[in-house]
Formats: structure tokens, sequence, C-alpha cells
């Protein structure tokens, strides 16, 4: 039923495909030769890359269904390289993929242009910041990419960028695709005076479209410090869903990072721990000579090295790890790592025992 509707949809409106070959959707009319492409969502600039031929878009999405019951991602893919962003627009993915659809239109957003020409530089991004805070979600996508787009950070005109005050506002809205807005503008801008609140929304906020833009936006700012905090967060955090959320984005972002797959391994491994108040201390001993003890005896001087014992590391509270977390952490390993042990916590310690032999 929907890709009988997207089919009727596209039939009226047919791609433009450009001399690089990129293709892109529009409305009305595109004669060949034709420097600017006008699409229901903004105006194309093929000033440098002109229209080659038209093509049929219903044709190629009819070719391309089949794909989207198989494998979402591949599809949606190939629809945004096709510049099919009414179809991308209209659809209604899985959950899990929601944020992907997203994405895609985001990235179309950053190539399109919907103000008028002659809008004055310095209130672009006001205007398309209110336009935002009234969108709709497929909308709001596609004007987060074009508002990316306009944002100067080399500007030092305030009017060429989102304020604060503003960002604080959205990042506290009941909108999710606002605030997944402001966590995309709060990276982009490196407002690093937003890294605790989008720490918060990382872990806390209910939609799975925001809490991964608040994580990318605090990669964006500080890896290390990202990082960091899940790992911490991972290991005290007396809520579940909260140990969950850290784990998951230690796997996203935590690639070829072994302190990363350290922590996920030994909170794996502290499931063995039966009762919450017990402690795990991962770290080194370093024995020094620090004195001598001298005698002297038979005109000889005998010295007694004294052994003092340095310590260096961390004592980390060891909570019970429950069957969703393990499942978590499990999964995160296995997409840092390319193993693939499924859920079975015993054969991922094996294997981290026999990687360090």
């Amino acid at each position: 039923m929907l890709c009988t509707f997207l089919a009727v949809l596209l039939s009226q409106h047919p791609i433009a495909v450009l001399e690089s070959g990129t293709r892109i959707e529009f409305e009305d009319t595109a004669e060949v030769g034709a420097r600017v492409v006008q699409t229901a969502y903004g105006n194309y600039d093929a000033s440098l890359d002109p229209i080659a031929s038209v093509a049929d878009a219903a044709h190629d999405l009819k070719l391309l269904a089949p794909l989207r019951e198989l494998d979402y991602k591949a599809w949606l893919s190939r629809v945004a390289e096709r510049g099919l962003i009414s179809v991308i627009y209209a659809d209604k993915p899985p959950q899990e993929f929601a944020a992907a659809r997203l994405e895609a239109l985001e990235k179309w957003g950053h190539r399109l242009d919907r103000l008028p020409g002659k809008t004055d530089r310095d209130e672009r991004v006001e205007l398309l910041w209110k336009k935002i805070q009234k969108a709709s979600d497929a909308d709001q996508a596609l004007l987060t990419g074009e508002l990316l787009r306009e944002v100067s950070l080399s500007s030092v005109r305030q009017k060429r960028r989102v304020s604060l005050a503003d960002l604080g506002r959205a990042l506290d809205s009941k909108d999710v695709e606002l605030r997944r807005a402001a966590c995309r503008l709060a990276g982009y801008q490196q407002e690093v005076s937003t890294q605790h609140r989008l720490s918060k929304l990382s872990l806390t906020d209910a939609s799975a479209l925001v809490r991964p833009a608040a994580a990318e936006a605090m990669m964006a700012m500080d890896e290390e410090r990202a990082l960091g905090r899940w790992a911490v967060e991972l290991w005290t955090s007396r809520k579940d869903s909260e140990r969950i959320h850290a784990a998951e984005h230690l796997g996203n972002f935590g690639e070829n990072n072994e302190d990363v797959l350290k922590t996920l391994i030994y909170a794996l491994g502290s499931a063995d721990y039966q009762a919450p108040g017990q402690y795990v201390f991962f770290g080194k001993q370093v024995a020094i000579i620090s004195d001598f003890d001298v005698e002297v005896a038979n005109n000889a001087v005998i010295a007694d090295p004294q052994i003092s014992v340095v310590t260096d590391g961390v004592v980390l509270h060891v909570r019970i790890i429950s069957v969703n977390l393990s499942r978590t952490i499990t999964g995160s390993l296995q997409r840092l790592t390319k193993a693939d042990f499924g859920h079975d916590r015993k054969a991922w310690m094996r294997w981290y025992d026999a990687r360090q032999k």
C-alpha cells in the first residue's frame, strides 16, 4: 500500500539527472541545461552541475520496493542516492530506523534552500531556527540540515549562530525532534557549556532519536570526556536504564579504543559478583627500593634495602549486572570487535583472556 502511494506521488515528481550523475526529484518543470532544480523542499543549486536529463522516479521506486523489507538501511541509502526525497519524507520506518530516516533527510536538507533568494545572510539563521520550531519531524530534519550549512563558526557575528539561550530552551522542549535538532547544533557550534545537559540527555532522554544525537554532540566536543562519562555511568549508576544507554554509546563510539573495550569486558565479568556491596580493583603495583638500612660489621658496609609498593589504579563499586545490561554489553562488544559470541558471557571472557596472552 505504501509503495503504491509513493509510486503515484513520484509519478508527479520526476527525477532530474545532473551532469555529475547526481539525481534529485523536481516539481513543475526542469529543462536540460537548467542550473537550478526546484523541489518541493527548496531549491537545489546546480550552477556548476546543470541538468543533463530527466528520469522516471516511479520506475526506480518499483525496482527498490522489495529491498525495503529485507534491509531497510540499504533501501534508505539507495533511495537517498537517487534523490527521492519525498519517498523518505512520507515513509514510516520501523522504530529502530527512525533516526536513520531523519539523518538521510538532514543530509539532503544541507543541499537545499527554501528561503527566498534575496534573504539577507544575517537573517537566514534566525529565520531557519524559527521554522524548525514550528515544523514537523521530517521538515525539522530537512531544515536542520539547511541550518547547519548556514551557521558560520568562523564569524564573530552572533546572528550567524543559534544563541546559547535558544539552544537551552530547545534542549528542555517537549518536542522530541526539536531536542534532537538542538543537540545537533550544540555539537556543531561546539557549545561546551551544554556538555553536562547533553550528557544527561544521552542517558535519560526517553527518545531513541535524542539520545544518539546528544551522544554524537558530546563526542564532537570532547571525545575523551564523553567516553569517560559513559564508562563511569556504566559502573556507578543506580539506574539500569542509564547503564544500558551508557553501554550502547560506548559500543557506538568506542571503536579502536582499548580502554572502552576493557570497560565493557570488566563490567561484563563483574556479573560473577553475587553481592552489590563488593569492590573490584583495576591497576598495577610496582615494587621500588625506597631506602637502605645500613649496618657496619667487620670493616664492611652491609646495606639492607627497604622495599615499598606503589599502587596505581582505580577501585570501582561493583553492581549486579542485569540480563538486559549484559545483552547490551555483549552487543556493544560485537560492534567494536567484530567477534561474534552472541550473548554468551563466559565465551566473551575466554576470548578476552586469550587475547591478553
